[in-house]
Formats: C-alpha cells, sequence, structure tokens
C-alpha cells in the first residue's frame, strides 16, 4: 500500500502524464516536419554535392574569365535579369554563381564555368532542395501564421520536454524501476518495448532538444521580432553603429538576401548604408579584390547595388561559426567601407550569445561533433514521433479514447505556479494557449457531462 508521500508522487505523476498528453497532441505533427526538415537542412552541403554537382563543380583551371565577362555571358543568356549577387568561386574546383532576378520575377542561381565562361545551368531557388525545407521549417508555407504556429510549438514542446522527464525519472518505491529506466526491455509484450524506448531516447535527447527549441526562438515572428531583438537593442548589446557613421547616413531595409548572399540574424539588426558619390560604379573584379583585402573567406558573397544610390554588400558565407559572421558595405564608386557589422566589430554580448546559438542550432558552430549532435536529435526525435502514437494505441482500453484523466487532489507547488507564470510572460503565444487549454480543461469540460465523464476522476500513472 502506498503511503501518503507515495500517492502525492504518483497524482503529481498523473498531472505531469495528462499534460504531456496535451502537449503532445499539439505538437507531435509539427515537431515531426521539423525534425524531418532540420536534418534535411544540416545535410545541405551533401545534398547539394549530390544533387547539384555538375553545376557547382568545373575541372580545376589555372585561368579563368574576369566576373565582368561572365556576368555579361549571363545578362545575354538571361535577357532583362538583374544579377543581385555573386560568389566568386572558393576554390579552383567551383564554379561561378550568379544569383539572379529573371524577367518573370524568378529568383534563380546560375552556375558559369570561370575557365570557359560556359553556362552549366540554374537552380530556380523556389524549388531548390535546402530552400523548400527552410521554408517549410520556418513557416510551414503558412507565412506569418505558420511562424506563430511554430512557436507555439516549440512552447508546447518545451513543456513536453519538462513533463516527460518528469515521467521518466525512476521510482524508488517500485523494484527495478532503475534498470527500466536505462535498458529498455525489448523482448516483453504490449506496450514495454515501446515506453522504454520512448522513455530513453527523449531522456537523453531532452537536453539537447532544450538547447533546439531555445536557440531557434530568436527566428520566431513574434517572440524573436517583437521581444528579443528591442530586448537586446534596448540594453545596447546587439549590434552598434560603425566606428564612423557613413556620410550618406542609412536607411531602414537591408541588402537583398539570395542563395548565396544571406544577412545572419545579428547582422539583420543594423541599417544599411547608402552611397551619395557619383561617376562609374566599381567593377566586380575591383570588388572582389578589395574583399580579400579586407580578409574575406573563401565563399564570400558580393552583393550588387540595387541602384546609383545602393552599396556592393560583402558577405561571409553562412550558416557558419558565429565568429566567421561579417557583413561589409562598399561604396558602389569608391570601394570605401561605409559599415561593417560582425563577431569583431560590433555584436554585443548578448547578440554574441545568440548568434552562437543560433550557428549551434545549424550545427556548424562546433565542428563536425555539432552535426552530428543535432543531426542525432533530429532522428531522436523522429522516433520519439513514431513510438508516442503505438503506445497511445496499445495503451487505449476498445470503447474508449485513452486520454489520461484528470487527478483530484492535486496542488501545484508554488514554485512551479511562479515558474508557469514566468514562463507565460516570457513567451506571450505560449501563456495565451496555456491559459486557453487551461480554460477549456477546468471549465468548459466540467459543464458538459459526457467529457467532464472521458476527463475526470484519478487514473493509474503510464
Amino acid at each position: 500500500m502506498e503511503t501518503v508521500t507515495q500517492q502525492t508522487a504518483t497524482r503529481n505523476r498523473n498531472t505531469a502524464f495528462r499534460w504531456h498528453f496535451y502537449a503532445s497532441i499539439l505538437v507531435l505533427p509539427i515537431l515531426a516536419v521539423l525534425a524531418l526538415t532540420g536534418f534535411v537542412i544540416l545535410l545541405k552541403p551533401t545534398i547539394e554535392r549530390i544533387a547539384y554537382h555538375d553545376l557547382l563543380y568545373v575541372a580545376n583551371s589555372s585561368s579563368s574569365l574576369s566576373l565582368e565577362e561572365q556576368r555579361s555571358i549571363v545578362e545575354s543568356r538571361y535577357e532583362l535579369a538583374f544579377v543581385d549577387a555573386v560568389v566568386p568561386p572558393r576554390d579552383a574546383s567551383r564554379s561561378t554563381q550568379f544569383d539572379i532576378t529573371d524577367v518573370d520575377g524568378r529568383a534563380l542561381s546560375v552556375y558559369v564555368n570561370p575557365a570557359t565562361g560556359e553556362v552549366l545551368g540554374h537552380i530556380d531557388n523556389d524549388t531548390r532542395i535546402d530552400f523548400v525545407a527552410t521554408r517549410i521549417h520556418g513557416t510551414l508555407f503558412m507565412g506569418k501564421w505558420g511562424d506563430y504556429l511554430i512557436e507555439i510549438a516549440t512552447g508546447w514542446t518545451l513543456i513536453m520536454v519538462f513533463t516527460g522527464l518528469v515521467l521518466w525519472i525512476p521510482r524508488k518505491w517500485i523494484p527495478g524501476s532503475l534498470r527500466r529506466a536505462f535498458v529498455p526491455r525489448l523482448r516483453a509484450g504490449g506496450r514495454k518495448p515501446w515506453r522504454d524506448s520512448h522513455g530513453l531516447v527523449g531522456a537523453l535527447g531532452a537536453p539537447l532538444l532544450a538547447f533546439l527549441l531555445i536557440t531557434g526562438l530568436p527566428w520566431a515572428g513574434f517572440w524573436g521580432e517583437r521581444v528579443w531583438t528591442p530586448f537586446i537593442e534596448s540594453l545596447d548589446s546587439g549590434v552598434g553603429g560603425p566606428d564612423e557613421e557613413p556620410r550618406s547616413g542609412e536607411v531602414a531595409q537591408g541588402p537583398t538576401e539570395t542563395a548565396g548572399l544571406t544577412v545572419t540574424w545579428a547582422s539583420g539588426m543594423a541599417a544599411m548604408p547608402s552611397t551619395t558619390g557619383d561617376g562609374s560604379a566599381l567593377t566586380l573584379d575591383r570588388v572582389r579584390d578589395i574583399g580579400s583585402d579586407l580578409g574575406m573567406l573563401p565563399g564570400y558573397a558580393i552583393g550588387t547595388p540595387a541602384d546609383e544610390t545602393g552599396v556592393y554588400t560583402l558577405a561571409n558565407s553562412w550558416p557558419s561559426p558565429a565568429q566567421d559572421e561579417r557583413l561589409v558595405y562598399l561604396d558602389q564608386y569608391t570601394g570605401k567601407v561605409l559599415a561593417e557589422t560582425g563577431w569583431e566589430t560590433s555584436y554585443g554580448s548578448l547578440a554574441r550569445a545568440t548568434s552562437w546559438g543560433i550557428d549551434a542550432h545549424m550545427g556548424r558552430q562546433v565542428g563536425v561533433i555539432n552535426g552530428i549532435a543535432m543531426g542525432a536529435t533530429c532522428l531522436g526525435v523522429l522516433v520519439s514521433c513514431i513510438t508516442a502514437p503505438i503506445m497511445y494505441l496499445k495503451r487505449r482500453r476498445r470503447g474508449s479514447l485513452g486520454i489520461p484523466r484528470r487527478p483530484v487532489g492535486v496542488t501545484l507547488p508554488p514554485w512551479t505556479r511562479v515558474g508557469v507564470v514566468v514562463i507565460c510572460a516570457i513567451y506571450p503565444l505560449l501563456g495565451a494557449s496555456m491559459i486557453l487549454v487551461w480554460v477549456i480543461d477546468r471549465v468548459l469540460i466540467r459543464r458538459v457531462p459526457a467529457l467532464e465523464a472521458i476527463f475526470t476522476h484519478t487514473t493509474s500513472t503510464p
């Protein structure tokens, strides 16, 4: 017979199970999509080498045409197209990449053999494998509402991780619980192998999954844009201005992002300068030489001026270690550096921490082991998303919905209630959704007898 302490622990576990179930219903489909697309994004270099090998790679050659000659070839091949950015070959085995907007408004990446000027072909970036995966990962192809939905799902996944750990922690009064927590009973019948495997994979992956969730939030359309970024700027710990303000002043919009030129999270907070000079614009080859003199890393992109007041933009390839993030704006007529953002020049402490977390989230911060850890976490999430519904179906009694019933006599400790209030205040969308679920659980269900019969009374722990 259970002691009073054991009964309290059991009721608390039942409460955790109920919220774990709610969180799972809300996030499992979205979480599976995010894990799958995240895994694809992690494998981007490998996928591109296989899928686009004939476009990306050329035979080594000691001679090459100038970038301006190559641009002329692209512009003659794609009439009325505008060259948005150029990625010079990072080594002798790579082609030159021209990111263009064609006459139909399509964003294309055109690849040219620098030795011969042959146009190897193009990729429509609306169908590019990693671009499609990134858009699904960021918005579920639902625009801003999809972004908000992912943010809510991220918060509920954190709840799912916490309650899952509560359920996994071995119970001292049950013999063998410690061993079962770490050694799945794979030969047992029923749902035991699935439950043990689900719990072990979830527990081992919980720290990394929580890290992925938290480091992904700065991208969120609501919390990232309206809470975190303004908070960093208010503390002057984001991206400061250049050492010398450009004479032309600053404009609000940033450079046009392309397949080759990406503006990182922290650099995106800085304003973009404009050119005030006149005369003939510098050639791409001259700008490339300036980039080399400035120490830009091989594989960096050159963003072209949009008009006579625009600037050249030099951007190191991303994703990359946060220390390599760098964005330089050049006067298109003189080549003078108008502004620069980057780890060394402008990132404050919070911007550095956030950028470090984002690049670790992308698997690029701490070498190969970083990518392996993030990839293993994605696979672990997929395993959990598969085993969870199997466990539910095996647990559900015939003729019932199998929904965990509400335990009675449960009072949350003060620290838990304070924690919930703090989380709701920090993550407003999560807080609003939690309040909605709580109202449904505590008010609506109690007013509908049929629902009350399903959701109330005590039940055994999972």
